[in-house]
């Protein structure tokens, strides 16, 4: 068998109604707290009152500068206010902006230099502060995950911060805080669910004991992402669970060429991460069935989507077109998008010949 290394350090509290044990689940030791979250949440969402309750007794502050995308300016200014308030740890609440916006606040807040400097290789001196997540989206998984993407405003392009200290030590997934997304929110980002389990599940890196959080995972989207976008609560909770399972997979067996092509498409036509990840999968599984070095893996997943009509067709029965002229992409992004994402260490892992070529083709074949 395959040798493999499973990890997962994060204390995971999963449940409706399990955010009031917040309070008992921080150490007593960690008495100020930045709490990192976007303006949104920060204005009108319930979920930042019920967490202020259960961090009474502690000092605490918030940063709500965080954007849909985070960007790097966003991480460096809210370890300024971490330092400046004396934070012994940092939560993220809200989607997978302010979650990995946290991660990088708790690294910078106890290291010098610029995000930039560490995207681009520099080892930190210090571990991160603490990390709590307390997801209100359910699809990027990373409450249980070591990683944290930001974009470069300048560049134009995404990239990731990855080590085992950005772990957090605590997530609590409380579905109920999940209730209140809107319809498109809950199919984009259910969507990154399964393109994460799907992805894992191809990956090179991939092995059984993580095929099978992985097969959960696309299960648990299939069977309740339809009845989801109309807010059935039972429906959304199995979402919060899809999410992690997705976060647990591509912790160990991370992303592969369909996530990276869908970063073009967020930084240049704003289509939600989740959303760009998820329309590539068609054409990207008809260019594996030709291609691949897991030919069972590719049946497998055919025979899992049959009963819903194909991945393409279950993609649109949830609203999301799978053609990018939908989006506004044109023959004429193309040279643009393949450096952008040839580049990246995910076409490492990909198990079929990746080249410019190809990724050129699946772009256009998806137009």
């Amino acid at each position: 068998m395959k040798p493999f290394v499973f990890h997962m350090p994060v204390r995971v509290v999963f449940g409706a109604g399990r955010l009031v044990e917040l309070r008992a689940a921080i150490p007593s030791g960690l008495q100020r707290v930045l709490v990192v979250t976007d303006p949104g949440l920060a204005k009108h969402g319930r979920a930042l009152q019920a967490v202020g309750l259960a961090l009474e007794g502690r000092t605490w502050e918030v940063f709500d500068e965080v954007e849909e995308n985070p960007t790097f300016a966003a991480a460096e200014r809210g370890a300024l206010k971490a330092r400046a308030c004396g934070a012994q740890a940092v939560i993220g609440l809200g989607g997978g902006s302010p979650l990995d916006a946290a991660k990088g606040v708790a690294l910078l807040a106890a290291n010098e230099g610029g995000l930039a400097e560490y995207l681009g290789g520099r080892r930190h001196e210090h571990p991160p502060l603490p990390i709590v997540c307390i997801p209100t989206t359910s699809g990027t998984g990373s409450e249980v995950t070591p990683y944290a993407v930001f974009t470069d405003v300048e560049a134009r392009a995404k990239g990731a911060l990855s080590h085992p200290s950005l772990f957090p030590f605590l997530s609590v997934i409380d579905p109920e805080l999940t209730y209140s997304m809107p319809e498109a929110v809950v199919v984009s980002t259910g969507l990154d669910a399964l393109a994460h389990a799907v992805e894992a599940f191809l990956s090179t890196d991939a092995y059984p004991l993580n095929d099978r959080v992985a097969l959960e995972a696309v299960d648990t989207v299939l069977a309740n992402l339809s009845a989801a976008r109309r807010k059935e609560p039972r429906a959304m909770d199995a979402m919060a669970y899809a999410a992690m399972l997705g976060g647990v997979a591509i912790t160990h067996a991370s992303t592969i060429l369909p996530h990276i092509m869908g970063y073009p498409l967020t930084v240049f036509h704003r289509v939600p991460h989740g959303l760009a990840s998820a329309v590539l999968l068609p054409e990207f599984l008809r260019y594996l069935g030709g291609h691949c070095t897991v030919p069972d893996k590719v049946a497998h997943l055919t025979r899992t989507f049959a009963p819903h009509g194909g991945l393409e067709a279950f993609l649109e029965g949830v609203g999301a077109s799978c053609r990018l002229r939908t989006y506004g992409v044109t023959e004429r992004d193309i040279p643009l998008f393949v450096p952008r994402a040839i580049v990246k260490g995910d076409v490492r892992i990909t198990p079929a010949p990746v080249t410019e070529d190809v990724i050129a083709a699946i772009y256009r074949a998806a137009l």
